[in-house]
């Protein structure tokens, strides 16, 4: 399965801090839904059968899979036997990642090599005050343990820091040397994407759009649509809630601010898009992560 994930080539520069790693065992208890975090995971499967649903498909996890979930992409889980894997929770203080999965189509799940099994072992072997008491994400995914998390790795010697940081950029470079680039060909649509990214909360209308690109509105929204593999409307709307989840985390605005920094000046379509593309409402996501 592929999840699509935008950021310039020249930026290489991710600050991960690692917030919880650890080894879970379950017996048809790792069941939860609707999770969306402002930091990515890793699991690295062991033993049993699991399952992860994300943008509306369901992969299986199974023994010798190593599993990518970027950071704000909303999924499930599921067993409903034995299922135990090693897991790895970690935040790019840079956030340059998140746009770097927009960029790049990527596997969800790839085979766990040798080095792989041996970063994550010495990961745990350096970290080994980070295991989760609980498994409910409800436990930890709340701003403020998450900035708890934050200072406690800052407080550790900059040399494990370091060394922390670096295994995790090997083990995130052995999913995107399977990933492909999301190439824009035509400058039309590439002017189109600076245009909308540049200010979410003043997007020029489809008409604008078009004639910016010297073209017809269906003309430009099938041309959208063969470069972006969506429509104009819908990427809109996606990258304004991706920047709405951003803001309820980062700034803890309220609602109506939030609404009104990406576009929208009705609060209460605002909450109603949110809930259709996230599946919980606004004020259920913050409760989430706070």
């Amino acid at each position: 399965m592929l999840i699509f994930a935008a950021i310039e080539p020249s930026a290489m520069y991710y600050d991960f801090k690692l917030l919880n790693i650890g080894y879970a065992r379950h017996q048809g208890d790792w069941n939860f839904e609707h999770i969306c975090s402002p930091f990515s995971r890793i699991y690295w499967v062991t033993e049993g059968k699991g399952e992860v649903t994300l943008v509306g498909q369901t992969q299986e996890l199974l023994p010798g899979d190593l599993c990518l979930i970027p950071s704000f992409t909303t999924h499930s889980d599921h067993c409903d036997g034995p299922f135990s894997h090693y897991y790895m929770h970690f935040l790019d203080a840079s956030r340059q990642v998140y746009d770097l999965y927009h960029q790049n189509q990527f596997p969800l799940v790839i085979s766990a090599t040798e080095v792989d099994e041996r970063i994550i072992r010495h990961l745990m072997e350096l970290a080994p005050d980070l295991m989760l008491k609980d498994s409910d994400p409800k436990t930890y995914e709340t701003s403020t343990r998450i900035l708890q998390g934050v200072k406690a790795f800052q407080q550790r010697p900059v040399a494990k820091q370091m060394e922390i940081n670096g295994l995790l950029h090997i083990l995130l470079s052995h999913f995107f040397a399977q990933a492909r680039p999301r190439t824009v060909s035509d400058k039309r649509i590439q002017h189109a994407l600076w245009t909308i990214n540049n200010d979410l909360a003043r997007t020029p209308t489809l008409d604008t759009l078009a004639a910016e690109a010297c073209m017809t509105k269906d003309s430009f929204i099938r041309l959208f649509r063969r470069q972006m593999n969506t429509t104009p409307t819908d990427y809109i709307i996606h990258r304004r809630i991706n920047q709405a989840q951003l803001l309820f985390v980062s700034e803890r605005w309220p609602v109506k601010q939030v609404a009104a920094s990406v576009g929208y000046d009705n609060t209460s379509y605002f909450s109603r898009t949110f809930r259709r593309i996230m599946g919980i409402s606004p004020m259920e996501f913050i409760k989430q992560n706070r």
